[in-house]
């Protein structure tokens, strides 16, 4: 403990000689970077430096190339100061800092450790200080009394008695004979007590006792009034305890020299007198005391009030309800045509709806007679289909019976042939079931779906029921699914579709035997179904019309096909067109369908 002690008196002596030869230094160029701490000087300018030069030299010890320097001001000042950024770094009350808080941006970095307090949550109180031969005993006593304190805006030197006061039915404001604020220093309202030139005085909690262990004051000589028991507090107080003092950067502050102090102050041995720097506390408490009594950030809840707004106003009120008739009688009769309008324009989306369904309906209709369509063209395909099997299955069944009218009843040769019946069955029941399906009336759904295994899917139906209609299937270098949202249904619908039509034109041109070919591929920031025929193409006045509803270059065509395609994938926001082929032989028909994009994770 010796030893800390000279080291801070060594401290305090090196701090002197800083300060004493620094305008040498700056002529000589080895001036460092100068960092201000405002501190609020509740006992005088004169204790400054006795009280805080422990912070400084710590702070220019740790944190090389900074020169650290205090400077006193009182609340006022230290506002002014904060406000011109005129400090980098403020140490003050716990209340002053609530309302640089709000004011300035300051923001605290370390709040104090005291060795008057087992808490830094719980630290700062008021207490009022009567004489020992003093009457009163209450707060309440001290009604039509004459009281000293700091300041009206002095935190424990007068904001956190008044809370308590208030709750004892007193208003400091009113209730008292007499109110005056004596400023700093704050001993001076102790003496001014003692000699009984005031009934109470409200001070910090704890500077009665520093003043008696100083000798400032006899120890019988003045007692706290109303005195509140505090577990692990040493000073008597005559209100609840608040943070103590913060360390706190300012809005301007270098945010990297902030944190270098912070660390600093957090790695501080405690001093010979047991202060030192922990991290920072909650001040709701104080934020809460300052919402109730209306002062510091909440002082304009005093002001709008509906007595002082008509007392201050009352001209203006008049004025303003005047307006006001105007606008409610103008408002009534706007309110009467908006509600006529409303009613109108509700009877015409009503109307709009009701045609939006029967359109919608409309084009379920169409395509589901599409659908129909395809499958009507398809059809002796599809009986052809369906006779292969059921002819195979025929045929097993006539050997089966032959086996057994003959007596050859061996297990294996019968249990082959029902195995095949069983699979000629099935294959025509997939079939049929493709069938039902595909012509099934249903509303669309639309979804994600994968245009790769849906595409072939259609290809292999179609191929089913088309033996005899080769197809080329070519997916071209996708690394992925490819994703679009739209009905699969619907979009097999357009596959069949274009896939009938190149068949029935390589029929017209004599190419039934030459394959179709159907290529998906990306192209931007879509997927592009090509099909590819080699019939007898289009003449120039054909494709200008090749889209239009009941146009069809096939006699028993209904001319719906592509028309409806066309309109399936336009819904999607896809197109749909048709050109040449390079070598003049047929025709091929693109779709293109946007990939669906999928939030990326965070």
């Amino acid at each position: 403990m010796a030893l800390l002690q000279a080291f801070y008196r060594f401290s305090r002596i090196l701090t002197i000689l800083v300060v004493a030869i620094g305008p040498g230094l700056a002529d000589a160029g080895l001036e460092e970077p100068t960092v201000r701490i405002g501190v609020l000087a509740y006992r005088g300018s004169e204790a400054v430096q006795e009280d805080w030069s422990y912070v400084t030299h710590w702070l220019s010890s740790s944190i090389p190339g900074y020169r650290f320097v205090l400077q006193d001001y009182d609340q006022a000042g230290l506002t002014r100061a904060a406000h011109e950024q005129a400090v980098d770094f403020i140490i003050t009350g716990s209340g002053h800092y609530v309302s640089l808080e709000h004011s300035d941006g300051a923001s605290r970095i370390a709040t104090l450790e005291s060795p008057w307090a087992k808490s830094t949550i719980k630290a700062i109180g008021s207490a009022i200080v009567v004489r020992r031969d003093s009457p009163l005993l209450a707060l309440a006593d001290l009604a039509g009394r004459h009281v000293l304190a700091v300041g009206a805006d002095a935190f424990g030197g007068y904001q956190v008695a008044a809370r308590e006061l208030l709750e004892a039915g007193v208003d400091p404001e009113r209730d008292f004979g007499k109110i005056q604020f004596s400023g700093f220093p704050i001993q001076a309202i102790l003496l001014a007590v003692r000699d009984g030139r005031a009934d109470a005085g409200i001070v910090p909690a704890c500077l009665l006792e520093k003043m008696i262990g100083s000798g400032e004051i006899a120890a019988g000589a003045l007692r706290v009034l109303a005195p509140q028991e505090i577990k692990d507090f040493p000073c008597q107080t005559s209100s609840r305890l608040y943070p103590n003092w913060p360390f706190a950067a300012l809005a301007h502050t270098p945010a990297p020299l902030s944190k270098r102090v912070a660390v600093a102050l957090l790695q501080m041995p405690r001093t010979a007198e047991g202060y030192s720097w922990a991290i920072p506390s909650d001040y709701q408490t104080v934020d809460e005391l300052y919402r109730e009594l209306k002062i510091g950030p909440y002082a304009n809840l005093r002001l709008w009030t509906f007595a002082g707004l008509l007392q201050r106003f009352w001209g203006w009120i008049l004025l303003v309800l005047g307006v006001l008739v105007i606008w409610a009688v103008h408002t009534v009769r706007v309110e009467y045509l908006i509600a006529q309008r409303t009613l109108a324009l509700r009877a015409a989306q009503q109307e709009r709806r009701r045609m939006e369904e029967e359109a919608r309906k409309r084009q379920a209709t169409l395509d589901h007679t599409a659908r129909l369509a395809i499958l009507g063209e398809m059809a002796s395909a599809i009986a052809h289909e369906l006779n292969q099997p059921l002819a195979a299955i025929g045929n097993f069944a006539r050997g089966m019976v032959r086996r057994i009218a003959a007596g050859r009843l061996e297990p294996e040769p019968l249990l082959d042939g029902a195995h095949e019946i069983i699979g000629q069955s099935e294959r025509a029941a997939d079939i049929i079931r493709n069938i039902r399906l595909f012509a099934k009336k249903q509303a669309p759904e639309c979804r994600a779906i994968d245009l790769l295994p849906l595409i072939g899917e259609a290809i292999a139906f179609f191929s089913g029921t088309q033996a005899d209609t080769p197809i080329v299937w070519q997916p071209v270098a996708l690394s992925e699914a490819a994703i679009v949202q739209a009905d699969p249904l619907q979009v097999q619908q357009v596959v069949l579709n274009l896939l009938k039509n190149a068949q029935d034109a390589q029929l017209s041109a004599g190419r039934a035997g030459v394959p179709i070919e159907v290529r998906l591929y990306a192209e931007g920031s879509f997927y592009r179904v090509a099909v590819r025929d080699s019939g007898c193409g289009l003449e120039p006045e054909q494709f200008a019309r090749l889209f239009e509803p009941f146009f069809s270059t096939k006699p028993e065509g209904l001319g719906l096909g592509l028309s409806l395609s066309k309109s399936i994938i336009e819904s999607y926001g896809g197109t749909l067109s048709a050109s040449g082929n390079e070598d003049g032989v047929g025709l091929t028909v693109c779709f293109s369908l946007p990939e669906m994009k999928f939030p990326r994770e965070k």
